[in-house]
């Protein structure tokens, strides 16, 4: 393996340039793509200056100068596409959801142990460096114990905007593809809840256009989020604590800001006061940092990141699953 690692990209949709064009700020290198067709290849690998450039994806996946695939394609896909890198020896970045099920993101993250290889799930927010101020307020006390928790991920996404999300043969739905998000922020505040309580309203092809859930865990803490591919919510997110809260802006799950507010408990009632505000101000869309921790990883000989492991994503998948089945979406094959 080179020094600096070489990326290849599985897939060349909407997710993979925007990343591509993050990557390039950060200096990392792109390898090759590989696509069903190779005029996609070719269109991507035209646009980032990409030396190789496949049709198929054994194509990629074999090719002896790349290291590490990232996979971006429809997420009924991800783990077999994943599966796929794994037996090639290639190290994996899977995009979110990493597949999907909680069966399937076991089988991926079973290979990737065995074969020895680096994998995790691009949940991306994780790395930011919002995100990382956000939990240094968090881990210090600042705030006390949390206890409650809630976020929102809702757009405006019709059928005639983005039809994907309205198929359930493609992983359709606001909480696969939105909802991830709430899910993942809450696992990593408080871990894996004890008890979910779930609704959804269905959309006439059988995905859910909204979502929304209360999350219990065992030492008594809450959290509860909504999702929806119907409305514009306010895609905010607030975890509050015995001695303070954060409230971070819209859109929670990006490079945003977030306000830290401490009670004041001379009074009887007590009252908030803000004693902080973050304004983030980074380059590009904030995707180039998820790669940055895969590179540190890998060069410290590590197979998974301390920050997204591969048993939290099952944990997570395993929550996705919870809430499904209480809300009647399933997907093929299922």
């Amino acid at each position: 393996m080179s020094e600096q690692l070489r990326w290849g990209f599985l897939g060349a949709g909407g997710i993979s340039t925007v990343i591509a064009a993050d990557f390039q700020l950060a200096g990392i290198k792109i390898q090759a793509v590989g696509t069903r067709h190779i005029s996609g290849a070719n269109a991507f690998a035209d646009q980032f200056n990409v030396p190789n450039r496949h049709e198929g994806y054994e194509a990629l996946v074999n090719d002896p100068e790349v290291d590490i695939i990232y996979i971006s394609t429809v997420q009924p896909l991800h783990a077999e596409q994943a599966l796929l890198a794994i037996a090639a020896g290639k190290h994996v970045l899977v995009e979110k959801p990493f597949a999907l099920n909680a069966r399937q993101a076991k089988q991926v993250r079973d290979a990737a142990r065995a074969k020895g290889v680096f994998a995790m799930e691009a949940m991306w927010t994780r790395f930011l460096p919002s995100m990382d101020e956000i939990f240094k307020v968090i881990n210090s006390g600042q705030i006390g114990e949390v206890r409650f928790v809630t976020a929102d991920h809702s757009q405006y996404l019709p059928e005639t905007f983005a039809p994907r999300l309205w198929k359930p043969e493609l992983g359709g739905g606001a909480l696969l593809d939105l909802g991830i998000y709430p899910v993942s922020f809450f696992a990593r505040v408080l871990g894996s809840p004890s008890k979910v309580i779930a609704e959804a309203t269905i959309a006439n092809t059988g995905v859910d256009l909204m979502t929304s859930a209360v999350f219990q865990y065992a030492n008594g803490a809450q959290a509860a989020m909504t999702t929806s591919m119907e409305i514009f919510g306010p895609i905010n997110a607030s975890v509050a604590g015995t001695l303070g809260r954060i409230d971070i802006d819209t859109s929670f799950y990006e490079h945003t800001s977030f306000t830290v507010y401490e009670t004041d408990l001379s009074r009887e009632s007590g009252v908030q006061k803000q004693v902080r505000r973050y304004e983030d101000k980074i380059e590009g869309r904030g995707m180039q940092y998820q790669a940055l921790e895969v590179e540190r990883c890998i060069h410290a000989g590590l197979t998974e990141s301390p920050i997204m492991s591969l048993d939290e994503t099952v944990s997570i998948m395993e929550t996705m699953d919870e809430i499904r089945e209480q809300t009647g979406v399933k997907y093929p094959g299922e």
